[in-house]
Order: structure tokens, then sequence, then C-alpha cells
């Protein structure tokens, strides 16, 4: 069972503050938002194929809640649903598992990256991974930017036309401006003359590296507890809370084995594209409607006990 990640807070809105060594997670899908003092329906509530939202009234409600999420997702993390309804009053849960999948596994390394002191699994692709895997998933990679090891953006095409897209970049104020131009570099045009004139495409002699990523973390809504329902008459609402969890692991294969310590960047390649210190993800729908379903800045990661490679 997922448990709650240290260190990992998730915020209301893109223009919360993002605090030194910690992970900031936004993500859209609470049914509710504070409007003219009620509590309304967020324009887009939680609903998506990702998430299950609503408001409950009793223990009943509560069960089948419950019992849904499990069903959807697997094993209710401890946390994001209270043990007992809030008595007479209304409670508004929200339950959202965010985990892109890919077509083509990356492959994966159990000693891949240094990320500040600590030794990290990762996934990618790099210099020694056989050539069917490498040109299977390097097909689901795109540079948008790239200005050096600690200056790219980098997307990865998922199932369901949803798109993650990685940035190392300086720690931003708030996660606002920094995914405002992330996306604008994914969103622009996909034309000959900007593949002729823009980044050059990942090749053989770049290294990709990311730490896998399973993080779980809850929010009370404090500012909608205490408020009335805006289409209904009863009781305020007594409680209010949402659960996030965000995988990414790029559905890696079982990882190779450790041989000569290639760590952090490795090898000599003529572009890195390694999170080997903090970094940004943003999970975009399709090319349609391209909503950020997540945000990410990733700053405070913890070394896995058994780091065995993809997780079923």
């Amino acid at each position: 069972m997922s448990t709650m990640s240290r260190a990992t807070v998730l915020v209301p809105s893109l223009s919360s503050p993002v605090a030194p060594e910690q992970n900031v997670i936004f993500s859209p899908d609470f049914p509710l938002e504070e409007r003219g003092g009620k509590a309304a329906a967020a324009p887009r509530a939680a609903g998506v194929p990702w998430s299950v939202g609503r408001v409950v009234r009793g223990e009943v409600s509560l069960l089948e809640l419950r019992q849904e999420i499990a069903r959807r997702f697997g094993p209710v993390p401890d946390g994001a649903l209270p043990e007992s309804a809030p008595g007479d009053a209304p409670g508004a849960y929200a339950f959202s598992f965010v985990r892109p999948s890919f077509a083509s596994p990356f492959a994966s390394r159990r000693e891949g990256v240094f990320f500040g002191e600590r030794v990290l699994p990762c996934f990618g692709l790099w210099r020694d991974v056989d050539d069917a895997t490498w040109s299977r998933a390097a097909a689901q990679v795109e540079v948008h930017h790239h200005r050096g090891p600690d200056d790219f953006v980098i997307g990865l095409e998922a199932r369901g036309e949803e798109r993650v897209v990685v940035a190392r970049c300086p720690r931003p104020e708030t996660l606002e401006a920094a995914v405002a131009q992330v996306v604008a570099l994914a969103r622009k045009p996909r034309s000959w003359l900007r593949r002729w004139l823009g980044a050059k495409p990942f090749d053989r002699d770049c290294a990709l590296k990311i730490p896998p990523l399973d993080l779980c973390v809850v929010r009370v809504h404090d500012e909608l507890i205490g408020r009335p329902l805006a289409d209904g008459d009863g009781p305020p609402l007594g409680d209010a809370r949402h659960a996030v969890r965000f995988r990414l692991d790029g559905d890696a294969l079982a990882p190779s084995e450790p041989g000569e310590i290639s760590l952090g960047r490795g090898d000599m390649y003529d572009r890195y594209f390694v999170c080997d210190g903090p970094f940004l993800v943003v999970v975009l729908g399709g090319p349609s409607r391209d909503e950020v379903r997540l945000a990410a800045w990733i700053e405070a990661l913890d070394a896995p006990e058994d780091a065995t490679g993809a997780a079923p």
C-alpha cells in the first residue's frame, strides 16, 4: 500500500509558493472551490478517468466511495479518507491517481543517478541500452529545449494522448511561471520547419535519466470546511480533503545490473537530460486539449529501501 510521502505538499493552485527542500504537487481535480462564501462546484470537477471525487453524506456513502477508489486504483492510502464520516454534515473528498503509461517501456537501473547526496534508481535511455529497447522508447521522446545539463525541457509521449514534460530549471517562486514557460515550449506547433530549425532530436549521443516517482499526499481544504454547499440546503461541510498519488516510472523494464559505476551523468554524451537535481514534471492532456492534469516540482527524494526496478 502506498503511504503518504515525506516532504511533499499538495497546493491549491499553481500560484502557491514553492519552498526549498519540498516536493510540491498541484492537481486541479478537487470537485469544489470557495466562491461567494460557499462551497461551489469547480469548473473542472473530479470524475475524470484518473480521479474519483464527490460529496458524501453518512457512513454508507463514505464506504461506497472507499470501495470505488479501491476497485479502480487499489488499496486506499492511509489518510486519504477519514476513518468515519463527519457526523450529520456532508464531506467532500477526492482521490486522484495520475500514472502516465507508455506503449514502449524505458530501460532502468538500480543505481542510476546521484540526487544530492543520495544514490537513486532511474529510468530512461543511455548508451548501453539494447537497440530494440532504445529505438522503440526513443520514438516517444521529443526534445523541446536544451541549453545545458541544468537547462532543458524534454517530452515523453504516453498512452491516451497524454504527454509528460520534464524540465531542469532553477527553483521557481511559484509553479505558475515555470509551468507556463515549459508548457509553451511543449505546445509549439509540430511542423517540418520547427523540426528543421528547432531542437536537435534525441539520439544515441543523449542520456536520459529520471528517478522513478511514487508520491502520495493529502490536503485538507480548510477554506471549505464550515461553508454551505452552493447547490443545496443543509448543514455546512464538515470535512474536505483531496488525496493525490503520482507515479512515474516509464513502465520500465527490469533494471540492468550495475557494473562500472556510471552514476549521475555517466559517460560522455553530447547532451544530458539527467534529473540529478531539482526538476519539474508536468502531465498534459492530448494535443487537442493540452490541459495541465498535474504539475510537480521535485526536490526531496529519498533512496528506496529496495530498488528492484519497475513495480507491478
